[in-house]
């Protein structure tokens, strides 16, 4: 069994090309994609799928688990997503869940006011809808068996510290299951892709998090990073760093950077049986001419 996570930012914002949205919508804050942002969004699930075709054998079982903020524009990113890998590799299984653990930095920078709940049920709804269509339009399976990390949307107004912790959780809870079972049986004839569809902000934790330096970059429509999880062999020593304060140190880094370190830490901590290896960073070179 091997594992795979998928970092994806969602596409392109209809408020970012027509800002009358923010005055015209009854919901400004939570504008949906454009038609390009969807077609980013499906060349993204294929490229997705490109990679997992490297070095794997076609005999193998790939099961595409794509986990999704509850916003408009990360769910339209997810559905698009699993088209693109659906159109390349019809034979696909793939399931879609939602999770608010992946949301927008939910701060007042972003939002005038907190952003209400009821968008997560009426992001069920829309999908609950798609999928009862009988085409092959929605090529995937609407998860509502999965747990959520979390099932609402983060208090009002979100602290850098808050949110840090927030989107490192959810790498860790929502990968978590799968290392269990790479644990108990590497032989599994099955390889699990995990991507996550989240916002500009939680990209970058959540890959620095796998990286364990300082990979903050700026991140456009669609971006992809990649990590693939390396298990420890059963005789080697967990490698856990826990970072020592120092005051006249702490104080030339700027507080996301020190929340990010205390997330790595947390991280190599709670995963003694292995580490994720970054080798796809930010890459947006799949979208060139769309």
């Amino acid at each position: 069994m091997t594992l795979a996570l998928y970092v994806i930012r969602h596409g392109e914002r209809i408020d970012h090309v027509e800002p009358s949205f923010l005055y015209t919508s009854t919901t400004p804050y939570d504008p949906p994609l454009t038609p390009r942002g969807k077609r980013q969004a499906k060349q993204t699930g294929t490229f997705i799928n490109t990679l997992q075709q490297e070095n794997v054998s076609t005999k193998r079982n790939v099961e595409y688990n794509i986990t999704t903020s509850p916003f408009a524009r990360t769910t339209e990113t997810a559905i698009n997503i699993a088209k693109g890998i659906f159109e390349s590799k019809p034979e696909s299984k793939i399931k879609i869940r939602i999770d608010s653990s992946l949301a927008e930095w939910h701060n007042s920078a972003y939002y005038a006011q907190a952003v209400p709940n009821y968008i997560i049920d009426k992001r069920f709804e829309e999908l609950r809808e798609k999928i009862g269509k009988e085409n092959d339009e929605y090529p995937f399976e609407f998860d509502e068996s999965y747990t959520p990390v979390s099932s609402i949307l983060p208090k009002y107004p979100e602290g850098i510290h808050e949110v840090v912790k927030r989107c490192q959780n959810a790498l860790l809870e929502i990968s978590s299951p799968y290392i269990q079972k790479i644990k108990q049986d590497r032989k599994l004839n099955t390889d699990v892709v995990l991507i996550l569809v989240t916002h500009g902000f939680c990209f970058n934790i959540i890959q620095e998090a796998c990286s364990k330096v300082n990979s903050w970059r700026d991140a456009g429509y669609c971006a992809v990073s990649r990590a693939k999880w390396i298990p420890k062999e059963d005789d080697e020593v967990p490698d856990i760093q826990i970072t020592v304060s120092n005051d006249e140190a702490d104080c030339e880094k700027s507080e996301i950077q020190r929340k990010n370190e205390e997330a790595i830490n947390v991280l190599n901590a709670a995963n003694p049986n292995g580490r994720w290896n970054l080798d796809v960073i930010v890459h947006t070179d799949h979208l060139k001419g769309i």
